[in-house]
């Protein structure tokens, strides 16, 4: 029989193959040449030779003229894994270009002139189009390395050379040359290459670097940090070691950093594909977790007992101790322990109240706040008792809208599916062969739809004995029901049409008088009637 870690470990895979399908399925248009590009890469992160560390990783790059630094542009934890390298380093030896595939040279002038603090962040971006040259917004990413750069005036130089519409190896080659030539006009300096990860490749930028320099008979040493290999990844976790290395040395020429697990970063891609914006810190992921959970409760005027606070436990999708540590609780059932699993594989973020577990699926900002709401809620009213099913639907409900409204407070741009965006999908559904794996959201969609028929004649659930043997149906329906309703929280506030007092009741009242989850639901349904959502853009 697997272990747990095993357990979750295969779980994990699993969720690795399917994410990597939607991201494959994403792509509309593949660049000619681009799937060799990848395999090239491919080869050079399979495995390592040994166990390495951060300080011999640093020692090394500082013995480099080159570092060739990999960057995957949707993850957060990237950047700043890529700006920790950056203060280690030039404590040692202050001497560094560091060279952005953010930008395009053309705009070189404009990033003199804001590192100078000649002109103001919003002339910057504006003048330097980022939105326009990339379909990632990466801003707010990147600008922590440039404040540092500022600060210690580090120069920063645009890297991408290509006219628009180049292929990656034309790109690779135009950077080359401008490399070779910062070089020559800056001899004492050496550079940081922060550029995409699949550019770092020795048969890529780092081979054409190598031409034009001998060209120019330039002699140097150069250093390749690749980041997060998914087969490096695995093989760690089979040996219990991937939360315990930070760095692995490749070869002679080269180190791996494993900061963020494969499906952290897949999953950065996802949200982005979903709109959804914002990453808390991987690497200290609890205490992000406890800031959102203050934010919070200060906004609406509540105080977290510390021992409250000391008592949460927060998880993530690359915590492989997770499955074992609920087992070790053995206060769950085999039902419950197998419905936290497909929850596991569903990507979905929970509050386990049972044990104060918090288990973020991402590093979304919109998730953890969303557990920070649900455990606040618990701490505030206690725990859930039974209840008969049609309480147990209203107040999950509560419980959601509270969720998503915390969630809206520290990301207001966070926005969730309402009635017409049901209607569509159901009529979607009706045009196609719904697969399996939607089905699901398919019978989710006609149950909303219909409660929400029901409700607008003022009429309570009244088929509650589907969700009596659907535990899934349950939770999914309330869940966007919880949503909706959050949202209008949100705004009625804004509005003033609900108080903050009103919300920190709803917080830490537990409705256990029987009919009450429903008597407060509708009163609150009622109170937020004229309130009226933004236009969607």
């Amino acid at each position: 029989m697997p272990s747990p870690r095993e357990e979750l470990l295969k779980l994990h895979q699993r969720l690795y193959r399917r994410n990597r399908d939607v991201i494959e399925s994403s792509v509309l248009v593949e660049e000619p040449g681009f799937d060799q590009y990848e395999r090239s890469y491919s080869q050079y992160v399979r495995d390592y030779r040994t166990l390495s560390s951060h300080e011999q990783m640093v020692k090394a790059l500082l013995r480099a003229d080159i570092i060739y630094v990999g960057d995957y542009h949707t993850l957060n934890q990237s950047q700043r894994s890529f700006l920790r390298i950056l203060k280690t380093t030039v404590v040692e030896d202050p001497h560094f270009i560091v060279g952005l595939e953010l930008f395009h040279e053309r705009y070189q002038p404009f990033i003199d002139r804001y590192l100078a603090g000649k002109i103001t962040e919003k002339t910057f971006l504006q003048r330097v189009k980022l939105k326009e040259h990339w379909v990632f917004d990466l801003w707010e990413n990147f600008k922590p390395i440039f404040d540092f750069c500022r600060y210690h005036h580090i120069p920063i130089q645009a890297i991408d050379a290509a006219p628009y519409g180049s292929t990656v190896r034309e790109r690779d080659r135009a950077t080359a040359k401008l490399i070779a030539r910062l070089q020559q006009e800056h001899p004492q300096k050496k550079f940081f290459v922060f550029i995409g990860d699949l550019h770092i490749a020795p048969p890529h930028l780092p081979r054409d670097v190598k031409r034009e320099m001998k060209k120019a008979h330039l002699s140097y040493r150069d250093i390749i940090l690749y980041q997060n290999s998914v087969p490096i990844y695995w093989k760690l976790a089979k040996e219990e070691l991937q939360d315990r290395v930070e760095v692995v040395y490749v070869d002679d020429r080269s180190y791996c950093r494993m900061h963020t697990p494969p499906i952290i970063a897949q999953q950065s891609y996802l949200n982005w594909l979903d709109h959804e914006e914002g990453e808390i810190d991987y690497g200290n992921v609890r205490q992000s977790f406890l800031e959102l959970v203050e934010q919070i409760s200060t906004f609406l005027g509540m105080r977290i007992k510390q021992k409250d606070l000391e008592s949460v436990e927060v998880f993530t999708a690359g915590d492989l101790s997770f499955l074992k540590r609920l087992r070790e609780a053995k206060v769950f059932s085999k039902e419950e322990i197998e419905t936290i699993k497909h929850q596991i594989l569903s990507s979905e973020s929970y509050f386990i109240a049972k044990t104060r577990f918090v288990y973020l699926a991402t590093l979304s900002l919109n998730h953890a706040a969303e557990e920070a709401s649900h455990f606040m809620k618990h701490v505030c009213s206690g725990s859930e008792s039974p209840r008969e099913l049609i309480d147990a639907f209203y107040a999950n409900i509560l419980h959601e809208a509270l969720g998503f409204w915390g969630s809206k407070i520290i990301n207001h741009k966070r926005k969730c599916p309402h009635e017409q965006d049901f209607r569509e999908l159901v009529a979607y559904f009706e045009s196609i062969h719904v697969p399996v794996d939607r089905r699901l959201e398919q019978e989710s969609a006609h149950l909303i739809l219909e409660y929400l028929r029901h409700e607008q004649k003022g009429k309570p659930l009244e088929y509650a004995d589907i969700f009596a043997t659907r535990m899934d149906l349950f939770i999914s329906v309330t869940h966007a029901l919880g949503y909706m309703l959050g949202e209008k929280l949100y705004y009625g506030l804004m509005d003033n049409v609900i108080s903050k007092k009103e919300i920190r009741q709803l917080f830490c009242r537990a409705w256990r008088q029987k009919g009450e989850p429903l008597t407060v639901y509708w009163k609150i349904k009622k109170k937020l009637q004229t309130v009226r959502l933004p236009k969607r853009i």
